[in-house]
């Protein structure tokens, strides 16, 4: 018997171009996409971009985007073209190709696959040259429009690999089997079918998501909602199909073991690619980038003195949510921790909210790495933080009604409070939930108040003020302009020691590092003492990723670092003035 869902279509023709129409999804995702840029992508990466910046790279990511897209289209187009073969009557743009059903079959297996993987390709060759581009980091506009593009295309790839219709994947489906092929009725029917059942299999992981109850179960819901939309409104478009009847019914077919195997594996390596995308509400944490600091450091040439070896600074990625590909990645690789999603956007911050003050505390650490390096070379700065700021109080913090938007922080429980780094590694010292005593001002008036901290959201968390914060400025007057342009940074304050010894070598006419590579970590404090930081364990990886031969590490992170580092030797550093003790204490190489 017929499907009544299918149609029959002979009115397209080699060489005509088909009609363009877009999805009714459209009206969903283009402001979802304006507004996930708007308030997620550039909030989370661009924090230091102005108004005027933030739309501009809006407006272009969009239209780059746009431009990917028609990429995409036009490789299946040309090489259909190329090929001779058939073009669809009309083509409905989606925001991940087109309806892939709606195509004439090619005629055989070899002419399909190459004309349905052309869209694919070109988007992973996007998303290869958008990552060039931005590994050449050449400003934070261009790095972040690249980063975009290079995230869309290869979402683009990856998603077109289902096999299954309305994606690209389900015309390489029909395409491995030959009796698809030649009976394209039978195939296409297999791969609309398995479209509709992966739509109601997402739309249960949905469901499961939500129901989870986790820090952001509605938002992995509603996202993986709004794909299963997507695929609807694709499947909802009727199919090219030729005239006449199969041969043989849909369930007809036999196949031996080996073209069952045939038709099996490749899509089960397609499925599983594009399956590696699904979100789950896990977080981790992972070895992220080592960067060598001393092209970072901008001082005058009459003052910078030549360096052989290097200072690496490392990082972690922490993510939360997750993809099911990173979650199986964190159970195989050692150097991956699945953590809970609390444990890297507490349940009283919004990510937003959190990568500002990661911003802030980067700024931070540049200018009191500065003021400390230039110290150690024997130059004469003063620098004094004028205290931290208030920028906001998180729902739940016991804050609300005692302080107010725009008080600064001058003290704690009798110490000054000078740095946003200050703040923080008091409030991480304390071992009760009982008040902390804060010397504010307020008005140009000072004040004593009293503020109960927070609850840690797990073990392996602190207490929390419950504020956001920004530093209130600093009384600075450096000899010389001295600067640190950092690439590839999200923020935070665990590069501040690295960076103090990259600022002192580069003003010494002694190299510290001796020719050597090496990494460490750890706040910075005016007085040169060196604060802890997080993810310690995955930073060691990154550092014996790159070769380096010693890591100087804070002395509360010592003990994890060492458990985990096989090639590297760990230093432990109370003072600035340790590492650089020990550094000129190494023998010559």
């Amino acid at each position: 018997m017929q499907d009544t869902n299918l149609i029959t279509s002979t009115n397209s023709k080699t060489g005509q171009f088909p009609r363009i129409t877009f999805g009714w999804s459209w009206l969903i995702i283009l402001p979802a996409g304006v507004w996930g840029i708007l308030g997620y992508y550039l909030p989370l990466l661009g924090g230091t971009l102005d108004r005027t910046g933030v739309w501009v790279v809006t407006l272009a990511c969009v239209l780059l985007a746009g431009f990917s897209l028609t990429c995409h289209l036009s490789a299946h187009l040309g090489v259909a073209w190329l090929t001779g073969k058939k073009l669809p009557a009309e083509m409905t743009v989606m925001i991940f190709g087109e309806a892939a059903q709606r195509w004439p079959a090619a005629g055989s297996s070899g002419r399909e696959i190459l004309v349905a993987g052309a869209g694919p390709l070109i988007s992973l060759l996007l998303a290869g040259l958008a990552y060039l581009v931005w590994n050449f980091q050449s400003n934070q506009s261009i790095n972040l429009i690249a980063l975009f593009l290079c995230g869309f295309n290869a979402w683009l790839f990856m998603i077109n690999l289902i096999p299954a219709f309305p994606l690209d994947g389900g015309r390489i489906f029909c395409a491995f089997d030959p009796d698809f092929s030649s009976q394209p009725v039978i195939g296409r029917r297999w791969a609309r079918r398995f479209g509709w059942i992966l739509a109601v299999a997402l739309t249960g992981w949905g469901i499961f998501l939500i129901l989870q109850h986790s820090r952001f179960s509605w938002a992995t819901g509603l996202i993986t909602f709004l794909f299963v939309l997507l695929m609807l409104d694709g499947l909802r478009l009727p199919p090219f199909m030729p005239t006449g009847r199969p041969t043989l019914p849909v369930d007809g077919i036999k196949h031996s073991l080996g073209q069952r195997l045939g038709i099996a594996l490749p899509s089960l390596v397609m499925l599983a690619a594009a399956g590696s995308l699904l979100l789950t509400n896990n977080g981790l944490d992972a070895p992220g980038v080592a960067l060598s600091v001393g092209p970072m450091i901008q001082v005058p040439a009459q003052y910078q003195h030549s360096i052989s070896g290097q200072f690496f600074l490392v990082t972690v990625v922490s993510q939360a949510p997750i993809t099911a590909g990173e979650w199986l990645l964190g159970k195989i690789d050692p150097a991956i921790q699945i953590v809970p999603p609390e444990q890297v956007t507490p349940k009283n911050t919004t990510p937003q909210q959190q990568a500002k003050q990661d911003y802030q505390m980067l700024f931070d650490s540049e200018t009191t790495a500065i003021a400390v390096g230039l110290k150690l070379a024997g130059y004469t700065t003063a620098v004094v933080g004028k205290g931290v700021k208030v920028d906001s109080i998180l729902a739940g913090s016991h804050a609300n009604g005692i302080l107010q938007v725009g008080d600064i922080i001058t003290g704690l429980n009798g110490t000054p409070i000078q740095t946003t780094d200050d703040l923080i590694n008091e409030i991480k010292a304390r071992t009760s939930l009982s008040a902390v005593h804060l010397l504010i001002t307020r008005a140009q008036q000072q004040l004593k108040v009293d503020v109960p901290l927070i609850a840690p959201a797990s073990t392996q968390d602190t207490p929390k003020l419950g504020v956001q914060i920004e530093p209130a400025g600093f009384d600075y007057k450096p000899p010389f302009p001295v600067s640190i342009q950092t690439n590839k940074i999200s923020g935070g304050p665990s590069a501040g020691l690295i960076f103090t010894l990259a600022v002192y070598n580069s003003l010494s006419p002694v190299n510290l590092t001796g020719g050597r590579r090496i990494a460490g970590t750890g706040t910075i404090n005016l007085d040169g003492s060196v604060g802890p930081i997080g993810g310690v364990k995955q930073k060691i990886f990154a550092a014996e990723a790159v070769g380096a031969t010693y890591f100087l590490c804070p002395v509360e992170n010592f003990a994890d670092a060492v458990s985990v580092a096989k090639t590297i030797k760990v230093i432990k550093i109370a003072k600035v003035e340790q590492a650089v003790a020990f550094l000129r204490g190494l023998p010559p190489e």
